[in-house]
């Protein structure tokens, strides 16, 4: 393995319209976290020494609000690239604002560590988003398998009157339990985040019910969901290049959902 340089990966607006931040709002002059490549692997983070935000600006403005994006990973590492900064791409040329979190890995306590620097990065963006020159007037989750279950337990533990426009689950994992999902991950009653839920079919079957059960949950409370089930699709595809079929599809069937306001 080597570490690799993460400026070189990042592929948008320029270098004014990405900059970092720690989850108090500072400015970040390198990337405290480092990526390192593995032969025939995508990008990870395998150690987060510092949380932080990678915030990128869309090119498009007035853009359609922020997009804060917890990458996947298990908890134990953080899938940067394909389902971070590829993602942070797509939906900047789709006109949002976009925000990285890096948040904890690894140890026993990872999940609630994890969930203290997203709350974090949640009051820091909704506070700070006029010094970092993004649009948080609507502010959406997304997040990739335990990103996904991240996101999910950030919209439990803010409650109503929920501060986020949408919630985005990308084949999200450890949702399930016996009876369907987890109380800490359910929706709570009185929000209006419009939630998208897609998962690959080939994924393990146990996250697909309960992603399917996820949605059910958000329409009983009235919430607008939407559930798309692709076939012949594994787990942990993110956006990589040359991806073909119904992968390739879910970019555009995410701008469908987020143009509809």
């Amino acid at each position: 393995m080597i570490a690799a340089p993460p400026l070189l990966l990042f592929a948008a607006s320029g270098p004014s319209d990405v900059h970092r931040v720690d989850l108090q709002g500072k400015p970040l002059a390198t990337a405290p976290n480092p990526t390192v490549l593995s032969e025939g692997g995508p990008p990870l983070i395998l150690k987060v020494t510092s949380p932080n935000l990678l915030i990128q600006k869309s090119p498009m403005q007035p853009s359609g609000g922020t997009i804060l994006i917890f990458p996947g990973g298990g908890y134990q590492v953080l899938a940067i690239q394909h389902e971070g900064i590829a993602v942070a791409d797509l939906l900047n040329k789709q006109g949002y604002d976009t925000a990285i979190l890096e948040y904890s890995i690894g140890g026993s306590d990872a999940r609630e560590q994890a969930l203290g620097d997203a709350i974090k990065s949640v009051k820091v963006i909704r506070e700070r988003a006029a010094d970092f020159g993004i649009n948080a007037s609507s502010l959406g989750i997304m997040g990739f398998s335990a990103g996904g279950h991240l996101a999910a337990r950030v919209l439990h533990e803010f409650g109503s009157p929920s501060p986020f426009s949408q919630i985005i689950l990308i084949y999200p994992a450890y949702l399930n339990a016996p009876s369907g999902i987890l109380p800490e991950v359910t929706p709570p009653a009185g929000i209006h985040s419009k939630a998208f839920v897609l998962i690959g079919a080939l994924d393990n079957p146990e996250w697909v019910s309960s992603a399917a059960a996820y949605v059910q949950a958000s329409k009983a409370n009235g919430q607008e969901a939407e559930y798309h089930l692709l076939p012949e699709a594994g787990h942990g595809f993110g956006i990589k290049p040359g991806q073909a079929g119904a992968i390739a599809t879910w970019p555009s069937l995410l701008e469908y959902f987020l143009a509809r306001k």
